[in-house]
């Protein structure tokens, strides 16, 4: 055996079940800590509210999914809807996450200016984007309920920049939104906790025959 062969068979049994198991181990601690920075904060608190379309919508709806949600008050509106826009790009196809944002007011007009802005951002979707619209002091609630500290005072919304997510009915962690590693955070976190697509069975039928 000359020296080509046996560094052939060093590669196949030694370099590359050691690369192999490297990249395997990497991948697995990634997850392991990406995981572990998530913690049980809150239950996603238990809502009904109207949403920008006119429709009720319940807590119950996202229990087994991922949620991303905001408390909006018009502050840093460009900077919200600029990411819903990157939201879109990457998860629009995936019925397992979805973006509550929350806002004071149930009249026509807020109603409508929610559904506007939407509209205006390009990320009008009835199905994964939800503007959920109730009084001062049942949003506020709300959010004093899922710890977003920030985001209340003295019983009131003030202008805030803290998403939450939560996974399965329990808000799981608290990002700024003005804060680049934060939204890096939370995109991983989102990505981590998808749930396996389910591949429709393939039935094969047999030919009529002749």
């Amino acid at each position: 055996m000359n020296l080509i062969q046996i560094g052939g068979l060093l590669l196949l049994l030694v370099v590359l079940p050691l690369g192999s198991w490297y990249y395997l181990q990497t991948g697995l601690n990634y997850r392991i800590n990406a995981i572990n920075e998530l913690k049980d904060i809150a239950p996603l608190a238990d809502f009904e509210l109207l949403n920008y379309n006119d429709s009720l919508v319940a807590q119950e709806r996202f229990a087994d999914q991922l949620v991303v949600g905001h408390f909006y008050t018009g502050a840093n509106e460009k900077v919200y809807f600029d990411l819903l826009k990157r939201m879109k790009e990457q998860f629009d196809e995936r019925r397992d996450v979805y973006f509550l944002t929350f806002r004071e007011g149930t009249d026509i007009a807020t109603q409508a200016e929610s559904a506007q802005l939407l509209l205006d951002y390009g990320v009008e979707d009835p199905e994964q984007f939800f503007f959920l619209h109730g009084d001062g002091p049942q949003i506020a609630a709300l959010a004093d309920a899922m710890k977003l500290t920030a985001a209340t005072q003295s019983g009131s919304l003030v202008d805030n920049t803290q998403l939450f997510f939560s996974d399965s009915a329990m808000v799981r962690s608290h990002y700024d939104m003005t804060n680049a590693e934060d939204l890096k955070l939370l995109i991983k976190h989102i990505t981590l906790n998808l749930h396996p697509i389910e591949e429709p069975d393939i039935i094969f039928e047999r030919e009529t025959e002749k």
